[in-house]
């Protein structure tokens, strides 16, 4: 099978520096403000792919199995692994994915001897787990490597990417041993679940604010923290995925479906649900389902 490469449009920003071949294969990063065509099914060959969801939502799929990402979250596919986007979209929002070629034994990683190189190649070869929560230590360093990257060639410009590179790695090791020890428990979840069953109703940040008794301030960014989206974005998502369901059930119209869930007008629910999920509500109900 062939690896499905990215179309690369203005929203996107795609790295692969010299210094840091052949280790580092790609760094890229998108931000959209709309959904966009979803991936194919394709895998990277002797690679290593590492993708950070800074914001937004956003599903992948490797064989069978479904995984539904929130802003702040890792997901990684090892060499050979077919992996897509499920049928869905590229979401809304901003990702990084790094590609990483590994190292034949004794070859040595950027910066690092034999005995680093084989200890951190081996570390991302046996994760425990390929989703997990990232950190924010994790957003800096990618912020951080785009930015130095775009600057003009300094003396220590290469150093600095290959040092930026390493740490964000580490830090996803740090990551995935914290979440195998153990997450706090969140505490939204009474919100979050009165969102899903009330999801026609106002659900402005006053009332939602009230059910978590957190302050306005403190509840958004608590909820920002929880689930990767603002609390408004989420409730439409909620209203887009009700929407989903409705609309294959077809018993009722696209306009009536619109007003159930809250939207003021049947053109306002279209453009938000095709900001969500890249087509109108009509194409959606018409087109066959995996």
């Amino acid at each position: 099978m062939k690896e499905n490469r990215r179309v690369f449009a203005k929203p996107r920003i795609v790295m692969r520096p010299p210094s840091l071949r052949p280790m580092m294969v790609q760094l890229g990063r998108y931000n959209y403000s709309s959904a966009r065509s979803g991936l194919l099914e394709h895998r990277h060959r002797s690679c290593i792919e590492i993708c950070f969801l800074v914001k937004g939502r956003q599903t992948y799929r490797v064989g069978r199995e479904l995984y539904s990402l929130r802003g702040g979250d890792v997901f990684v596919t090892f060499p050979n692994e077919i992996h897509s986007t499920g049928g869905m979209p590229e979401e809304k929002g901003i990702l990084y994915w790094m590609i990483l070629a590994t190292p034949q034994k004794g070859e040595k990683f950027t910066g690092l001897n034999c005995t680093g190189s084989n200890a951190l190649v081996e570390g991302l070869s046996n994760l425990k787990k390929r989703h997990f929560r990232g950190s924010q230590k994790m957003k800096e360093h990618l912020d951080t490597f785009t930015q130095i990257y775009h600057e003009p060639k300094a003396l220590l410009r290469e150093c600095a990417l290959a040092n930026l590179m390493i740490a964000f790695l580490l830090e996803v090791h740090y990551c995935v041993e914290f979440e195998a020890h153990g997450r706090p428990v969140q505490t939204l979840d009474t919100v979050l679940d009165y969102i899903q069953k009330h999801s026609g109703e106002e659900l402005g940040i006053p009332k939602l604010a009230k059910l978590a008794r957190l302050s306005e301030a403190r509840f958004k960014a608590r909820f920002r923290q929880e689930t990767g989206i603002p609390p408004g974005e989420f409730v439409l998502r909620v209203r887009i995925g009700e929407a989903k369901r409705l609309l294959l059930e077809r018993k009722k119209s696209i306009t009536d479906i619109a007003f159930d869930l809250g939207f003021s007008t049947s053109q306002y629910f279209a453009t938000v649900f095709r900001r969500f999920t890249g087509m109108t509500p009509k194409c959606y109900q018409q087109t066959p389902k995996p």
